[in-house]
């Protein structure tokens, strides 16, 4: 009996313990929330039995638009309830949140402290803004704003304004109305937005013309009131560029900043702002014995271009005269799309000149190629044809070595025998192929000064036509060529340069080429350096590799007829050898142990770029005793991929 007595007394002591009071930790929104699509209620401890679809909800929520006040709440843990409004409140909308004091929760506690929450959702906001601030404005640009709710017109045209560079006050804006509203909103697709709630999109603009080419800021905020009163607090602000003036601009090509315009290259007139077909097609290059008319990308198309077409350039086809005036005319009214007229309109007509033919060395194939060696005759030398114009009258031959004369220009030649170095040749110039090289990296492979760095130069970079790769290289020769006429600058020819069987370096250095191409400041005997690598041969060496076994065949170019007797070597992109054999009979020379991917030289192993694949090298001597050689990589299949032919490629 005392023991009963004792429980009592423990549980009268437990008891309102285990019911406290139950308190609200949190609820949202409160005050003014510009967007508000749900509440939040969250109680200290647990406060219905989660799951009860019993549960009482813990507030009444009224609002002064009793449509916007339309939603449902629930219990989302046994200490957490949210209300969902059906749709985002409308700006000026106020709400309470009224507590429901019969809550308890399930040990009994009553809520303790409860109180009525507001809120508001505030004045409208600019949701939506055309144009983008991405995209560039009109001088007479028109903006559309979708606002978040019905704004007066008379708090828009008052708390909107415009900020310009350059200018040191607000310009007031002025509400675009009438027609002209209902013309944009129609080309914008939102007239029948518009026609449903009229106030929710306003249209203005700027009460002054834009300058060109300046930053300017709309500002849309403090004062922008709803219907009820409700204004917006808090600025907006938007930024945007105007676009710049209606110019055109004639570009050309030219040797160098100061020269003329090529005569090989076309010359294009450039718009700031698109232009009507019509009109672009009206401009005139007059020359002294012809005038040109300007083409478009369209001509070559099946499908031409119609006259309410907007260009943004046009050019005119060469070639041109040599050392000749010309004159760029406009057509008479000549505006862009909008019907800006030129502000450089004074500049027209635009005188333009020609210069002479600019000086010219380029191989045939760069920075590789193959010659057959007998496409002269059974008699005649394989030649590598060089095109060159007004480069020094003289190819000098000259020793590549301390010796090496600087004047003139010269070629040089290397030939590699080994595969290890034909890899590793063939890559280099296909490396220095690139515009640029490190700087690094040329100090590795040439073994002459490098070009200066300039003073606005980049000092990691130069470009690859200011080094030379053989110029003082142990093995390299210089190649004769036939002389021109010393008292006249080279013509415009091809020549070709007679080569030996088997694969060769090849580069001309030319001060003429340098003087014209090259940067006056890296002074007077600047010299530039032209190459490529070429292979002659008779052979030809094809290869076919599969998952089991590969096989090399060997074929001469003269006869197609096969080869036998034939040395095949097979090695990696590193230049190591992996698998050999001869031909038989049937030009037939199968390859085991192959692995079935070739490997791979990464870039950074020997700075040259990432490269695979397998190099197949052959090597022969026929009937008159020549050693002939020719190789292939496993990679060259252009015109000849497996899945042209529906042939399985996995």
């Amino acid at each position: 009996m005392r023991r009963f007595h004792t429980l009592l007394a423990l549980a009268a002591l437990l008891g309102p313990l285990g019911a406290q009071a139950l308190q609200l930790s949190r609820f949202s929104p409160q005050g003014e929330v510009a967007s508000v699509r749900q509440l939040v209620a969250r109680f200290d401890a647990p406060a219905v039995q989660f799951g009860d679809p019993k549960a009482p909800a813990p507030f009444t929520i009224s609002c002064s638009d009793a449509a916007a006040s339309q939603g449902s709440g629930r219990w989302t843990s046994e200490r957490e309830w949210v209300f969902d409004f059906a749709q985002h409140l409308p700006p000026g909308v106020r709400c309470t949140a009224q507590p429901n004091s019969q809550l308890k929760s399930p040990s009994g506690a009553d809520w303790k402290g409860a109180r009525s929450y507001e809120f508001n959702s505030g004045g409208p906001l600019v949701e939506f803004v055309r144009p983008r601030t991405w995209q560039q404005l009109d001088e007479d640009q028109f903006f559309v704003l979708e606002l978040s709710g019905p704004a007066t017109l008379a708090s828009v045209k008052a708390s909107a304004w415009c900020s310009m560079e350059g200018v040191g006050e607000r310009i007031p804006v002025r509400l675009i109305e009438g027609a002209q509203r209902d013309e944009l909103l129609k080309a914008l697709r939102l007239d029948k937005q518009a026609a449903k709630a009229p106030l929710t999109i306003a249209t203005l603009a700027c009460n002054r013309r834009l300058t060109a080419g300046s930053k300017l800021q709309l500002v849309v905020g403090k004062g922008l009131a709803t219907p009820s009163g409700v204004v917006t607090k808090v600025d907006k602000r938007f930024g945007y560029t105007v676009r710049e003036a209606f110019t055109a601009e004639l570009r050309c090509e030219r040797e160098n900043a100061q020269a003329a315009c090529l005569p090989i290259r076309p010359m294009t007139v450039a718009f700031s702002a698109p232009v009507p077909y019509k009109l672009a097609s009206a401009l005139r290059l007059r020359g002294p014995l012809e005038v040109q008319k300007p083409v478009f990308d369209g001509d070559e198309q099946t499908t031409p271009i119609k006259g309410d077409t907007l260009v943004s350039s046009v050019r005119f086809a060469p070639p041109f005269a040599e050392a000749t005036s010309y004159a760029l005319e406009l057509p008479k009214d000549f505006a862009d799309a909008s019907g800006r007229t030129l502000a450089n309109a004074s500049m027209f007509p635009l005188s333009v000149a020609t210069g002479a033919m600019p000086p010219l060395a380029k191989f045939a194939a760069a920075p590789f190629g193959i010659v057959e060696r007998f496409a002269e005759g059974p008699s005649g030398p394989a030649l590598l044809p060089i095109t060159l114009r007004k480069v020094e009258p003289a190819l000098r031959v000259q020793a590549l070595g301390p010796a090496l004369a600087t004047e003139g220009a010269q070629m040089a030649t290397l030939t590699p025998q080994s595969d290890a170095d034909i890899i590793a040749w063939y890559r280099r110039v296909q490396y220095y192929d690139r515009g640029e090289v490190t700087r690094k990296q040329a100090r590795r492979d040439a073994r002459g000064a490098l070009p200066p760095v300039l003073k606005d130069g980049d000092k990691h970079y130069l470009q690859t036509r200011m080094v030379s790769l053989l110029a003082g290289l142990p093995g390299a020769r210089s190649i004769s060529l036939p002389h021109a006429d010393a008292a006249d600058p080279r013509p415009f020819e091809v020549v070709g340069v007679p080569l030996s069987p088997g694969f060769h370096v090849l580069e001309v250095a030319s001060p003429v080429l340098g003087a014209s191409l090259l940067a006056p400041e890296y002074g007077a005997k600047r010299t530039m350096y032209v190459r490529t690598s070429a292979l002659v041969t008779n052979l030809a060496v094809h290869f076919k590799l599969g998952r089991e076994n590969a096989l090399a065949w060997v074929t001469s170019l003269d006869t197609g007829k096969v080869v036998k007797g034939a040395m095949v070597q097979v090695s990696g992109c590193d230049g190591r050898l992996l698998a050999s054999g001869l031909t038989d009979a049937q030009g037939r020379a199968p390859i085991t142990g192959l692995p079935r991917s070739a490997p791979r030289c990464d870039e950074g192993q020997d700075d040259y770029g990432s490269a695979d694949g397998y190099f197949v090298s052959v090597r022969h001597t026929g009937d008159d005793g020549v050693a002939d050689m020719a190789f292939t990589w496993s990679d060259w299949q252009r015109g000849i991929e497996p899945w042209r032919f529906n042939v399985p490629t996995s």
